[in-house]
């Protein structure tokens, strides 16, 4: 004789799904949504603030009272959260789209409804959600926005023929229910997850990522010994830091993880690589890994050990500065062979560009990278900006595109400064 099913008891399908989930307590489970549910439970918190479709949904009292709460409990698309939506969606796209996804954290998920969780044998549960029911996304609304995104991307590649349905319908999400929870509550679980918490930083995040092909050559590149100025053979890796985001004066690395891997992603694809920052980078496709590898860490390799006393005196130079790595990779893409170069500049050879480089002032003071790549105080201290902001500038005047600049760095007389009938040139590797 079949036995029944217990964990369906106490659940009318016909006025509530029943999700498999696992019990936390009294008011929290956990559970897998499938994407199509996802969307349908948790409207696309982006449509909230969207004036022109305000009064449309404001006319549904169940989706006007779910914004009222939103309001109270998340914050607006606005900086950073902006920004990172279409990133974060191109992300997950790509992995969907590549079948490769597997998984995304769960977001949190609240109500201040009571919901009816029916425990079965061996700790199977099932949690009834009411059909026609919205959920606030307390944690990960990103995630949920970005789902839309996705959704809307896939479905133009399947209507082009491009794609299957199905490769949506087996998609699943991970969430966290939280129910029966006052909005206060909701409010001090949103506290909990984005204050609380601490962020790890870039320089952690990046040592940990085993797949992209730019933290691949870097690690690569760490393997390599060096010899530091008094001469001491080390591996790279002891000159490397690796755990904070910043190198003290005084510590012996001589520069961050995330610097490094800067100059192998503009050393890899010229200026496009300065968009990049500590997200990954694209696959290397149609080219030899192996041998864009072996070639990246030997120029990589080679202008650390040229450099290294400069690297070394992190107070007087500033050539470890990220910005400044970032503008090294650019000029040092003119010397790859292995894969197509981006930049109208070279090509060159190894000794091409260490000589131009070797012409660089990489002093701190002096007044060389001023409105380039630093920026004074107002108390006077000589600051380096980060590379999103002057990468472009420090590359002009690394690669000699911009010829004023270029001669700055150089301490030459710039074109304005050249007297009549001067014979003072730049480098020829600049021309």
């Amino acid at each position: 004789m079949t036995q029944p099913n217990t964990a369906l008891k106490g659940i009318d399908p016909s006025k509530a799904a029943g999700i498999p989930c696992l019990v936390v307590d009294d008011q929290t489970v956990l559970a897998t949504l499938a994407l199509s549910h996802l969307l349908q439970l948790v409207p696309d918190p982006t449509q909230f603030e969207d004036k022109r479709a305000q009064h449309a949904l404001f006319t549904n009292p169940a989706l006007s009272d779910l914004a009222e709460k939103r309001q109270e409990v998340q914050r607006y698309f606005t900086g950073a959260k902006k920004s990172n939506l279409p990133k974060y969606a191109s992300f997950i796209f790509e992995r969907v789209e590549a079948r490769t996804h597997r998984g995304t954290p769960p977001i949190c998920l609240g109500t201040s409804s009571k919901l009816t969780v029916v425990e079965g044998p061996e700790g199977t549960a099932k949690v009834a959600i009411p059909f026609g029911r919205y959920f606030l996304a307390v944690d990960g609304e990103t995630q949920r926005a970005a789902w839309t995104l996705v959704s809307h991307r896939v479905y133009e590649m399947v209507q082009a023929g491009l794609a299957e349905e199905e490769i949506l319908e087996n998609v699943r999400i991970p969430v966290e229910i939280h129910h029966g929870l006052s909005v206060e509550a909701l409010q001090a679980l949103f506290y909990e997850r984005n204050v609380l918490g601490a962020k790890v930083n870039v320089n952690e995040a990046i040592s940990k990522d085993q797949r992209d092909p730019a933290t691949r050559i870097v690690r690569t590149i760490m393997a390599m010994a060096i010899t530091q100025p008094n001469g001491q053979r080390v591996p790279i890796s002891s000159v490397v830091m690796q755990q904070s985001r910043q190198v003290g004066k005084k510590a012996p690395e001589w520069i961050t993880l995330s610097a490094l891997r800067t100059l192998v992603v503009t050393t890899m694809f010229g200026r496009s690589g300065l968009q990049y920052g500590a997200k990954p980078v694209p696959p290397l496709v149609n080219v030899d890994e192996e041998a864009v590898s072996t070639e990246l860490a030997h120029i990589v390799h080679a202008i650390l050990q040229t450099f290294a006393d400069k690297f070394a005196d992190k107070e007087r130079y500033l050539i470890g500065a990220p910005s400044i790595m970032a503008g090294i990779g650019v000029a040092a893409h003119q010397a790859v062979t292995s894969m197509p170069r981006s930049s109208e500049q070279g090509p060159l050879t190894l000794d091409q560009l260490l000589a131009s480089l070797s012409e660089v002032r990489w002093d701190k003071e002096g007044g060389f990278w001023e409105g380039i790549g630093t920026r004074k105080t107002p108390k006077g201290a000589t600051t380096v900006a980060g590379p999103k902001e002057v990468g472009y500038a420090v590359s002009d005047a690394l690669e000699g595109t911009n010829r004023t600049t270029a001669a700055q760095v150089r301490g030459l007389p710039t074109p304005q400064q050249e007297l009549p009938g001067s014979q003072q040139v730049l480098s020829p590797t600049l021309n």
